[in-house]
């Protein structure tokens, strides 16, 4: 459930070191380097959960379908669906992005009846709202505040559903919006103004793809979308990368999709907005899921928000989850200065000849971002940063007489400019604008209203206090804040969900908390002053590597619930077997082995099941340890939750349940025959590895396919979805051949093989499923006919049958039971 916060019209956040308690069994090979003493108890101060309640207000019997949500001035923004046949939107306002007040409708204008997925953007003084009216065409909305009222400066556009808004840097603006051959941009000319569009190469999910958002991050275009129609389990939210343009060419990164699940208590999860966190530095992911359907027939759907992290062009959803999570962390120090008189405990103020200036009494760490919010004015005014004292700062200038912004720094009361750039002459600089400064480890940005205008190197800037100087004048001030964080340094802290991935390179900060090294690396890709072994890999994100024995990473995480936990790692293909230890809350859990040298395939990464641990409920530390003189190099760390219990089950799939069946089967006295598209399941999604056996009976002239599913997840069945709706493989049988089929809400052929097998009389069929290694047998023969080694394999998953439209193929019942492995 969602805390409830006091209001506060200036808050302060001063966060201490976080990190974890450390034992005796965690010691690097410099005693120099002890494991560092601290409390995990900080992540479990204040929880929320997905999904979120009902909100005040919210529609009756509808709940809050596709949510947006807009960060302005450090407060959030909520706007959503409008019921059908319903006048007006509404909206809610959120300090924390957990805890949402009531806003009122933000419009009552007629015409937004029926609003879809309306959206909201910024910019040079006005809010502009975009929304689809019952899907018949967009029209485009203007207000002077994100909680209207909103006036319709449009007639209808046209356009399908779901419109979203995009402004580069550059300061070009794009229109997306759902297609049936993927999403649809739109270049603009203005705010209503809209061009010819096009379909984007890449973000499309099979037919109807809708739900789109854009942002850039560090250079890199990152589109979220969704697919499989809103009333379908199995509805998903994908991601695309590109480096050229937010037109792309997009491409599509293997660990999608972001984000899918089908549990009857959590699924129909879609339609997404991304947005910043309130730390200044991390990115949230807002979403539906589906509980029901309303009295007027369309689905209820509830909100969600989970932590998105990235690592280089990949990017990951922590979750999705509906379980407690730490609420998303404040900044270090933040304040509102629109009251009459500063708070003296945060701010000094001096006024002077050469400028007046208003200084924070806190400073930031050597990583930092920081935001400023203000009105210039008609005046020169610039957010100071790295302040040491009143001749010795850094500055990002705003001069309005000349639309320009200027980087630079104050050095023993000498100005030296850095670098400048010219601003649009319409900027209205009477209205709200925000500067944001992030010093990461090698560059320093200036952004001005969420772009970015300079880059520069970030040697000359430190650490300091942040604040204004102006000239003339009077400036008005807001929202100012800073973090501790610059560009995604956020990501190695937060608590990991499990089950789930993790980054191996996001280890939590600190020498001696996060991280410990005998031999310290001059050339890793990323974290470089960490000396830890990063490299870039092939699909733009990095791997970690252990060199010497006793180095280790620590992570943070947050176990959804006790159990046996399996454990993989995505290692570097043909890399000879190492040995690590694995700590939980810096206790040794067990020893480990691994071995990429016996992956022959073309892949440069290999996922091997390495074992196995317990663990409990709640947050802990885990901690990689090499036991090893080999290196031992990876990218990700999974662990999923398992049934280890012994399994061997007859004539399963007649203890299917009829929610299992999917499609029409016949059952006859041997085995079932299906028509069209059918599946049947049974079993759990926590087996692991097993053995099916069943058997196929071909006619004399057999068509179609039809065969066995195995390690299948997130299945589902809805009339207007992809047919291969589910995560698994498919070993299918036609006429004259075995096919193995990866799904995942799409058809991957892995292998094909000629066969030949009696006609009307039942054939043994075999199928073992061990780690990532799958092996088919027909008629209990000794070699495999079929062997295939997926270096992304699903290691769990249900079992069952298929159907593609299947004449005179007979399926038998099957048999399970499991492979038991070391």
């Amino acid at each position: 459930m969602p805390i409830r916060m006091p209001r506060l019209s200036k808050i302060v956040y001063c966060l201490g070191t976080l990190g974890l308690a450390a034992g005796l069994a965690l010691s690097g090979c410099d005693s120099r380097t002890k494991p560092e003493a601290v409390d995990l108890d900080i992540y479990n101060e204040k929880m929320y959960a997905n999904p979120f309640p009902s909100l005040e207000e919210e529609w009756e019997d509808y709940g809050n379908g596709d949510p947006y949500v807009l960060r302005h001035d450090g407060r959030y923004y909520l706007y959503v669906s409008t019921k059908d046949h319903r006048t007006g939107i509404k909206g809610w306002v959120s300090d924390n992005l957990v805890d949402w007040r009531y806003a009122g409708l933000v419009t009552e204008d007629p015409v937004s009846t029926g609003a879809y997925a309306p959206e909201v953007i910024y910019s040079n003084g006005w809010f502009y709202l975009y929304t689809s009216p019952a899907g018949r065409g967009h029209y485009v909305y203007r207000s002077e505040s994100p909680t209207g009222p909103f006036e319709r400066i449009s007639e209808n556009v046209g356009m399908s559903i779901d419109g979203s808004v995009f402004i580069d840097d550059d300061g070009s603006w794009l229109f997306t919006h759902a297609g049936s051959s993927g999403i649809v941009g739109v270049p603009m000319d203005g705010p209503a103004e809209f061009g010819v569009g096009q379909t984007i190469p890449g973000p499309y999910l099979g037919h109807w793809t809708e739900g789109s958002m854009i942002i850039k991050r560090n250079g890199t275009y990152y589109m979220t979308y969704t697919g499989n129609h809103v009333f379908s389990k199995g509805y998903r939210i994908n991601y695309a990368v590109s480096h050229d343009s937010p037109l792309g060419p997009y491409s599509i990164p293997a660990n999608n999709p972001l984000v899918i699940s089908t549990k009857p208590d959590f699924y129909g999860l879609g339609h997404s907005s991304t947005v910043m966190g309130p730390d200044l530095d991390s990115y949230y992911l807002v979403y539906h899921n589906l509980t029901g359907r309303s009295q007027e027939g369309p689905p209820v759907r509830r909100m969600n928000i989970d932590r998105l992290v990235f690592n280089g062009d990949k990017m990951e959803i922590l979750g999705p989850t509906n379980y407690d999570q730490p609420i998303p962390r404040g900044p270090v120090f933040a304040d509102r200065l629109d009251a009459d008189a500063i708070d003296e405990n945060l701010w000094e103020s001096a006024k002077s000849e050469r400028g007046n200036r208003i200084i924070s009494r806190a400073s930031t760490d050597r990583i930092y971002t920081a935001e400023y919010n203000l009105v210039p004015s008609k005046t020169r005014v610039a957010a100071l940063f790295a302040y040491e004292e009143a001749n010795r700062f850094g500055f990002a200038e705003i001069e309005t007489e000349l639309n320009r912004l200027s980087l630079g720094r104050m050095e023993d009361g000498i100005r030296k400019v850095l670098a400048t750039v010219e601003l649009p002459e319409d900027t209205d600089w009477s209205k709200l604008h925000t500067i944001r400064v992030e010093r990461g480890e090698d560059r320093l940005r200036v952004y001005l209203d969420g772009t970015l205008k300079l880059d520069q190197s970030a040697e000359p800037f430190g650490p300091g206090k942040i604040g204004y100087r102006y000239e003339t004048g009077e400036p008005s001030f807001s929202y100012t804040a800073f973090s501790n964080h610059a560009s995604g340094s956020s990501d190695f802290d937060t608590a990991k969900p499990l089950p789930g991935s993790m980054e191996a390179v996001h280890y939590l900060s600190g020498e001696g908390r996060g991280y410990a090294v005998c031999q310290p690396s001059d050339t890793a890709a990323w974290r470089h002053s960490d000396g830890t072994a990063i490299r870039q890999a092939e699909d733009g994100s990095y791997s970690a590597a252990l060199t010497e024995k006793g180095d280790w990473l620590r992570y943070a995480v947050n176990v959804s619930e006790s159990g046996t936990y399996a454990l993989d790692l995505t290692v570097k293909a043909g890399a000879g077997p190492t040995s690590f230890k694995l700590l939980v809350d810096d206790k040794k859990s067990g020893n480990y082995k691994v071995d990429g040298s016996q992956y022959s395939g073309s892949e440069p990464w290999v996922k091997i099941r390495v074992g196995s641990l317990k663990l409990e409920k709640g947050l802990h530390s885990v901690a990689i340890q090499l036991d090893s003189d080999q290196t031992m190099e990876w990218k990700t760390m999974d662990f999923e939750l398992v049934d280890e219990q012994t399994v061997k089950l007859e004539h399963l799939l007649e203890q299917t349940s009829s929610e299992d069946v999917h499609g029409q089967w016949i059952e006859t006295d041997s085995g079932y025959v299906g028509a069209a598209d059918a599946k049947m399941y049974g079993g759990s999604p926590l087996w692991t590895d097993y053995r099916i056996r069943t058997t196929v009976k071909l006619g004399d002239d057999p068509s179609g396919q039809a065969g066995v599913l195995f390690r299948v997840t997130n299945e589902s069945d809805f009339r207007d979805q992809v047919s291969d709706s589910l995560m698994g493989y498919f070993l299918a049988v036609t006429a004259t051949k075995l096919e193995l089929y990866k799904h995942n809400y799409d058809s991957e052929l892995l292998q094909s093989i000629k066969v030949e097998l009696e006609r009307n009389k039942p054939v043994s069929l075999r199928i073992e499923v061990v780690r990532g290694t799958i092996r088919v047998f027909v008629e209990e023969q000794e070699e495999p006919v079929l062997t295939y080694d997926d270096p992304r394999a699903f290691m769990q998953g249900r079992v069952g049958i298929r159907s593609v439209h299947a004449e005179q193929i007979e399926l038998g019942d099957l048999t399970v039971e499991s492979i038991g492995t070391k």
